[in-house]
């Protein structure tokens, strides 16, 4: 009998049901004033939608690449505002809807500059305010700044640019024109030309709905965790996409689909739901008014089967708190002893993790203040994880100091962790409890590192010290069930070892691990580096515990890398060593091995816990 299948997200169900119905649609023509843009099939096809949280559910053609021709607007608009701030953009371009065509060269009456930067002149505006600053040329800057969005690398396609640059004479006189205006200092062919290749940059559907889930989660990208654009800037695009995106379908698109919007010429269309998901439909065929045919119908039906619609009385908020829970069903990847592990099964209730999540205001605030403390009668150790919080409400400062205040007054502790991706958020914080002669909460840069030390607390407070002293080879787990002299056989056939904070273990192996460590004083963290380059710890090894075991017995390099943490002592065991045990002892060298597997099974279930979180 085979296994039944997974069962498939709603989501995606509703997405594929879109895409089977709208694949039928016919209507529209594709793109020909730029002949690269007139090769694409009409049955291209494609819908991503990317939550604020980094889900991902796509179907279709969502892998094929396009060029991102005038969603680039918006992504521009942001890095501009970033640069030279939103006061002096504005004094290069509007921000009115103009309800003309997206190449229309109507500028603001008395002023002379263009209407929005939604519209072709608002937008070579814009780019002639990007400087290369550190980079070659202006281009290589916006690709940066595109490629944060996005989450990877982007790149022009060159055949796009040479076309729209050959053809590309309307845009041409409205550059002159701005020129003639003074909105463009610089030279009109160099700045015609960055406009050319940011819209010649090639993306897929899956990047523009990365995007646009950016955009949702307050400049935050989802999938990669990183700041692109501040919060402020966020709310300046999506006002100016909500009222210009579509350009002169913008009114009908607001009332129908309400959410801010932005379709390119190529067929791409992003959606963006703030503070919950973004949307990307890829369809070639366009309507009368240059937007994806598909594209406008997925996103009107998708708004309407979801309850998207940015007015929408039903619309709530998810819960600030995310999900709550004590030291007994979460550890810290510190690996511990057997009796450490009893006390902080006995104990660990003290330690109450509550994790965050969404846009803390004020309401919000006053849940979570009545969250925590609803079970502060059994909790000494309070943490406030903001990993998931896309932003926090300035309101929130008073609000949070006075919940820190109330804690300390029970006689508490409170702990964050993973606020420092909010530094406004925390200087203000900071300032306010300053004035005020007051302290801050101890702070951790993630979850993990902020349960150890409660952890490493709450141990002491039950009289266990963290084995500052180095334990003996009978006090270690590799000699339970030993005798005195068994003992004393198998410390003849160790070493003992020690390693400074900071130094190597196990390095220039080659192709196997030729010893085990026995910890008997000091920490060692297994650690690996991930896909982004950053640095993850997947467990703290501690006295009593062994390092290399597997690794050395299935003649195999160890997994991961190490870390020493603090000074460490140990005990070494060698591959010549344990043959040598095992020909003079062989009941001793079974009982060090079934040590041994009860030590990977202590470890195996801290990893188990660590993939299911």
């Amino acid at each position: 009998m085979e296994p039944a299948a997974a069962p498939t997200s709603p989501i995606t169900s509703l997405l594929e049901e879109l895409h089977e119905k709208y694949a039928k649609v016919t209507d529209g023509a594709v793109a020909d004033y730029i002949p690269p843009l007139a090769t694409a099939l009409p049955e291209w096809f494609g819908i991503c939608l990317v939550t604020a949280d980094g889900n991902v559910y796509e179907v279709g053609d969502t892998r094929r690449e396009f060029t991102i021709q005038s969603i680039s607007k918006p992504l521009t608009y942001a890095l501009a505002i970033e640069a030279i701030g939103e006061s002096e953009v504005r004094k290069h371009v509007d921000v009115e809807p103009s309800g003309e065509a997206f190449n229309s060269i109507t500028l603001q009456p008395g002023t002379g500059i263009p209407l929005n930067p939604m519209v072709n002149a608002g937008a070579i505006a814009t780019t002639s305010l990007i400087k290369p600053l550190g980079f070659e040329e202006p281009i290589d800057r916006i690709l940066h700044e595109y490629a944060g969005f996005a989450g990877r690398e982007l790149k022009v396609d060159e055949d796009v640019f040479d076309s729209e640059n050959e053809t590309g004479n309307r845009n041409r006189a409205i550059a002159y024109l701005l020129k003639n205006s003074d909105v463009i200092e610089d030279d009109v062919e160099d700045v015609v030309e960055t406009y050319f290749r940011q819209c010649s940059t090639l993306v897929d559907c899956r990047d523009l709905a990365v995007i646009a889930a950016t955009l949702a989660s307050t400049g935050v990208n989802p999938i990669t965790s990183e700041r692109v654009v501040r919060e402020d800037t966020v709310r300046d695009v999506l006002s100016v996409m909500a009222s210009c995106g579509m350009y002169n379908s913008a009114g009908d698109w607001l009332y129908n689909v309400g959410l801010p919007a932005k379709s390119g010429v190529a067929g791409g269309i992003i959606a963006v739901l703030p503070g919950v998901l973004g949307i990307a439909v890829y369809s070639p065929p366009l309507d009368a008014h240059g937007n994806s045919v598909r594209g406008v119908e997925v996103c009107r039906e998708l708004s309407r089967e979801l309850r998207l619609h940015v007015m929408s009385p039903t619309r709530r908020p998810p819960p600030a708190i995310r999900a709550s829970h004590s030291c007994v069903e979460t550890r810290s990847k510190r690996m511990r002893t057997a009796a450490e592990q009893q006390v902080l099964t006995e104990k660990g209730n003290a330690v109450k993790v509550f994790e965050l999540q969404g846009e803390i205001s004020f309401a919000a605030g006053e849940l979570i203040t009545n969250a925590v403390l609803e079970e502060t009668e059994a909790i000494r150790y309070v943490i406030l994880d903001f990993r998931t919080v896309r932003s926090i409400d300035p309101v929130e400062v008073p609000i949070i100091s006075n919940l820190i205040d109330t804690v300390e007054m029970l006689g508490e502790t409170m702990v964050f962790t993973d606020v420092d991706r909010h530094p406004e958020f925390l200087d203000s914080l900071d300032l306010y409890r300053t004035e005020l002669g007051l302290g801050m909460p101890r702070i951790f840069p993630d979850l993990d590192q902020g349960l150890e030390w409660c952890e490493h607390q709450l141990l002491a407070d039950h009289g266990m010290d963290g084995q500052e002293k180095e334990m003996s080879l009978a006090q270690h787990n590799a000699t339970l069930g030993m005798s005195p002299e068994e003992i004393a056989e198998l410390h003849g056939h160790l070493e003992h070892v020690t390693f400074e904070a900071g130094s190597g273990i196990f390095e220039g192996l080659g192709e196997v691990a030729n010893e085990m460590l026995l910890i008997t004083k000091g920490k060692i963290s297994v650690v690996g580096r991930m896909e982004d380059g950053s640095v993850h710890r997947f467990a703290t090894l501690a006295p009593g515990m062994i390092l290399g075991e597997i690794a050395m017995i299935s003649n195999r390099p160890p997994l991961g890398s190490f870390r020493v943490d603090t000074d460490v002592a140990a005990y070494s065991l060698g591959r010549e060593d344990l043959s040598a045990l095992q020909e003079s002892n062989p009941q001793l060298t079974c009982k060090l091995l079934e040590n041994l597997i009860k030590a990977f099974a202590v470890r195996l279930t801290q990893l188990s816990r660590e993939i299911s979180r």
